[in-house]
């Protein structure tokens, strides 16, 4: 307990220069790569985001790295989302135990298509179309310390308008043991620390998170979960999920889950923040679906599948 909480401090520290222009609403658009932000999984995003301190899937890759430590043998999740208007939003993540005491390791991607756009001339005329889009690949580590676990994984990052950008980034994160008679565990996070997208002359920021979060199982069926998070380009936000279990006939269960998040409650007019979603599972294999509305701009809709054998 004592090295995970060390841990979770060492976090905390290392962001507090990061964060020391930044961490407020005026900080909005001044970074780059902002599709590190857009979540992943149908189970994750259904409980609002709220996911630092319950990841223990193929998916903690992008929540929290530390969370591969709970990869027993394998694990693995294919996402695809229909996301705002024609564009489309991709991963995939697969985790792999590497025996008893010597940690998980985990590998994943991400790739965001805006779509085909039209490309105009200084008159507006149309000279052709272009298809924006961003790349993430990610190689990480989990291993399980003093009852809790830390994680560490590294990622690199590409992003093409009409002109590419690349750099890397690396993401940190802890786990408490369960405390509370195994009812309450705590995690923290650090995630997109690393280079700049350098697009000609002009270089951005990537979106810097900070995050801490926890997760309570108020029975054997029933979970809820909360982080608070302290992006470089926003003001700090909260979210809040929960999960409840429905066993149904042999091995097979059904989920249901409600989430919110006040990421976008200044940004986007309209019903947004909130999320709902479903699951269907059986054995080591679930179907997740989540739906978010975004208020005016759209809703999205997020299928995945994941398996752990």
């Amino acid at each position: 307990m004592k090295t995970t909480l060390a841990a979770s401090v060492g976090l905390c520290l290392l962001a507090q220069s990061a964060f020391s222009e930044s961490f407020t609403s005026s900080a909005k658009g001044t970074t780059a790569g902002t599709f590190l932000e857009l979540g992943v999984g149908g189970r994750a995003t259904a409980m609002g985001g709220a996911y630092t301190a319950v990841a223990d899937d193929a998916t903690a890759l992008y929540w929290n790295p530390a969370g591969l430590a709970s990869v027993e043998k394998h694990a693995a999740t294919f996402m695809h989302a229909a996301y705002l208007q024609s564009s489309f939003y991709d991963y995939g993540a697969y985790a792999q135990s590497l025996g008893d005491g010597d940690g998980a390791f985990g590998a994943s991607f991400q790739y965001l298509s805006a779509g085909s756009l039209t490309e105009t001339d200084a008159n507006f005329n149309s000279v052709g179309t272009f298809t924006p889009n961003d790349l993430a690949l990610t190689a990480g580590y989990g291993r399980a310390v003093g009852g809790g676990a830390v994680g560490a994984s590294v990622k690199y990052i590409r992003s093409s308008i009409l002109q590419t950008a690349q750099t890397a980034a690396v993401d940190l994160g802890a786990l408490s043991p369960w405390v509370c008679a195994g009812k309450l565990r705590l995690g923290a996070a650090l995630l997109n620390a690393g280079g700049t997208l350098k697009y000609e002359q002009s270089s951005e920021n990537l979106p810097l998170t900070l995050k801490a979060g926890g997760a309570y199982r108020a029975s054997r069926d029933w979970l809820w979960s909360a982080d608070v998070a302290a992006p470089r380009d926003n003001a700090p936000y909260f979210a809040l999920g929960t999960e409840y279990l429905f066993p149904l006939t042999g091995s097979w269960s059904f989920a249901g889950r409600m989430g919110y998040s006040s990421q976008t409650m200044l940004d986007v007019t309209g019903v947004t923040g909130f999320s709902v979603g479903i699951g269907l599972g059986s054995g080591g294999l679930a179907f997740d679906y989540a739906f978010a509305p975004y208020g005016g701009v759209g809703i999205t809709n997020r299928f995945s599948l994941s398996a752990k054998f």
